[in-house]
C-alpha cells in the first residue's frame, strides 16, 4: 500500500456522514489566510483535499471564486448536496496532473490533506501546486508536524513505512513534517513563512493535534 485510495475515504466520509460528524473546524482552518489572500489580489482558489466543503464555501462566502478537489466521489457528492451553489466540486486526485493550464489559480489551499503521502507522491504533489500557482499568487495550508505524532499514536497505532509516514490500523496513512523538509518542499517559492499551531481538543480543551500553518509566494 502507498497509501489510502479513494475506498478508503469513501468509507470514511459515508461514516463520518452516519454519525454526525464531518469534521468541520469552523473557521480554524481558512480565518488565518483571510488576510494573506486579500492581500495578495486574490480572486480564484483551488482547494485540494477538500472534503465535505465547508472550507470550500466559506471562502466562497468571503467573496474567492473556489474549485474545490477531493480523491472521495462520497466526500465531493456530499459537498455537492450542501455546498453546490457556492463553489465548484470535483472528484479529483492531487497525486496526478489535475486537468487544470497552469498558473491558472491566484492561490491553492489545503487543509490538513496533503499530508497523507509518501516522500515522492508528497514531492509531486508539491511540485503539482506550484504549477497550477500564477505568479505572485500563494500557497496556503496545513500539514501534521512530528510533533504531532505522539500525539496522534496514543489514540491511534501505527506503523512506519518510512521515516515520519506511517500506516494506521484503519488504513489511513499520515505524513509528519518537519521544519526543514517542508522549506526543501517549498524551495523553489519567493517567500515562505510556517508557523507551529497547537489544536486543543474540541471538547476537553486538551493537546489534540500540531501542525504547520504554511504561508508560501510563488
Amino acid at each position: 500500500m502507498v497509501h489510502a485510495g479513494a475506498e478508503f475515504w469513501d468509507r470514511f466520509f459515508r461514516q463520518r456522514l452516519e454519525s454526525g460528524d464531518d469534521l468541520d473546524w469552523a473557521g480554524l482552518w481558512t480565518g488565518p489566510f483571510l488576510v494573506p489572500l486579500r492581500q495578495a489580489g486574490a480572486r480564484a482558489v483551488l482547494e485540494l483535499g477538500c472534503g465535505t466543503g465547508s472550507d470550500a464555501a466559506r471562502l466562497a462566502g468571503e467573496g474567492y471564486s473556489v474549485t474545490a478537489v477531493d480523491l472521495s466521489g462520497e466526500a465531493i457528492g456530499q459537498a455537492q448536496a450542501r455546498f453546490g451553489s457556492l463553489a465548484r466540486f470535483l472528484v479529483g486526485d492531487m497525486t496526478l496532473r489535475l486537468p487544470f493550464p497552469d498558473g491558472s489559480f491566484d492561490a491553492v489551499m489545503s487543509n490538513v490533506a496533503a499530508h497523507m503521502f509518501p516522500d515522492d507522491v508528497t514531492r509531486t504533489v508539491f511540485a503539482q501546486v506550484g504549477r497550477l500557482v500564477r505568479a505572485g499568487g500563494l500557497f496556503v495550508f496545513h500539514v501534521n508536524s512530528l510533533e504531532d505524532r505522539p500525539l496522534r499514536a496514543r489514540r491511534l497505532p501505527a506503523r512506519e513505512l518510512e521515516p515520519d509516514y506511517v500506516a494506521e490500523e484503519s488504513g489511513q496513512t499520515v505524513h509528519f513534517f518537519s521544519e526543514p523538509y517542508l522549506r526543501e518542499l517549498l524551495a523553489g517559492w519567493q517567500q515562505v513563512q510556517l508557523v507551529p499551531v497547537l489544536v486543543p481538543h474540541r471538547k476537553t480543551g486538551e493537546p489534540f493535534k500540531h501542525v504547520w500553518r504554511g504561508i508560501a509566494r510563488r
